[in-house]
């Protein structure tokens, strides 16, 4: 196919409407190689990413699983960096870091309409920080808290209003 494209650009014909199936054929060949690229990344016994020579990866690995894109960076066989994942549609669906294969820092999820539905914070692994969580009118609904993985504070619930649903107390962190 790209021998063909390349046939035509040397007969002198300029890519138009008639050599558009041409162009898409070339498209196909490059997008296939890309994704078989990508896909070449793949778990080892150890749990690290690793190229097709067995070589620790280091790079972005990108996915699709169930019509969720995900791209994910990875150093040294281990994800760390930042990941996206996607919806069909294109749109962001979640964002966040890892740091050692553990989710890290603040993670922020979007509905499909790419309103913020969720902000989650993370250290290395363990839930911590306050978590937010919102309706699609962008109206806070919970607020929860952690610390190293634990349930503390108080959280509280709201309604579509704004009105206090319910409130719970979880004492201080240990």
């Amino acid at each position: 196919m790209l021998s063909q494209y390349l046939y035509v650009r040397k007969s002198g014909n300029k890519p138009g409407p008639g050599n558009l199936p041409i162009m898409k054929n070339l498209i196909l060949v490059v997008a296939a190689a890309l994704s078989l690229s990508v896909s070449a990344q793949q778990l080892n016994d150890k749990g690290l990413y690793v190229s097709s020579d067995n070589e620790l990866f280091s790079g972005v690995i990108t996915s699709n699983n169930n019509g969720v894109k995900s791209e994910i960076n990875v150093k040294e066989g281990v994800v760390s960096g930042e990941a996206v994942y996607y919806y069909a549609s294109g749109n962001v669906m979640e964002k966040g870091m890892f740091t050692d294969g553990k989710k890290d820092q603040k993670w922020t999820r979007f509905n499909e309409n790419g309103s913020t539905a969720a902000i989650a914070f993370y250290t290395l692994g363990k839930k911590s920080g306050t978590w937010l969580v919102f309706d699609d009118n962008g109206k806070k609904r919970f607020e929860m808290n952690y610390s190293n993985g634990d349930k503390t504070g108080t959280w509280t619930s709201w309604d579509e209003n704004g009105v206090v649903l319910n409130t719970k107390d979880y004492g201080a962190a240990n």
